[in-house]
């Protein structure tokens, strides 16, 4: 999503199944993407990671695969949106599929389409090279970004969790950065790299 050209490109690693995801889904992509993905200032990349419980993570991977391209990213946030009903319907024995048609239907797939992608051999490929890559790339945990090409991390250190880059401190304004996870955090660091690219 975004500009091919922008200055700065961001990946994320998320799984459909990951809490900590959908928090970052509601609390600060929608800041990222309003004010420097819309602009032209950031190409954002989602791939998709499994993660506990590996059904529900790829099943949401298949949804958002089923529906048409323009409509993968409206998939992804209903997906998010959706993930605790997915998950009480899951512990009490209730009807996930119900939940996963209601989110299909709003980006217009419809259950038979969707249970056609579940069946398809070639989309169940794609989710396990999802996994593959994750794998390949070092993601550990989700979510999980990658920042103008180098690993962005939390690491604990020096009494605090901090941001790491590429494995070095992320250092800005000559100091590091708290790992946060929040929408303040984010466009620091954004911001950051948008001045480095210039």
């Amino acid at each position: 999503m975004g500009a091919e050209d922008a200055p700065v490109l961001m990946i994320e690693y998320a799984s459909f199944a990951c809490p900590h995801c959908a928090h970052f889904q509601e609390d600060v992509w929608p800041v990222i993407r309003d004010e420097f993905v819309e602009t032209g200032q950031v190409r954002y990349v989602l791939r998709p990671m499994l993660t506990a419980p590996p059904q529900l993570a790829a099943a949401g991977v298949i949804l958002a695969e089923c529906a048409a391209e323009d409509r993968y990213f409206d998939a992804a946030d209903l997906l998010f949106a959706e993930q605790a009903a997915i998950f009480q319907a899951a512990q009490s024995g209730g009807d996930v599929l119900g939940v996963y048609n209601r989110v299909a239907a709003a980006v217009g797939v419809s259950p038979e389409q969707l249970m056609a992608c579940f069946n398809d051999p070639a989309t169940n490929a794609a989710v396990n090279n999802a996994a593959r890559q994750a794998q390949a790339d070092g993601v550990q945990s989700t979510p999980s970004f990658f920042i103008s090409g180098k690993h962005l991390t939390i690491a604990a250190a020096d009494g605090g969790t901090w941001y790491m880059w590429g494995g070095d401190p992320l250092i800005i304004n000559g100091e590091r950065v708290p790992g946060q996870i929040d929408e303040d955090s984010f466009r620091r660091i954004i911001l950051h790299f948008l001045d480095a690219a210039e």
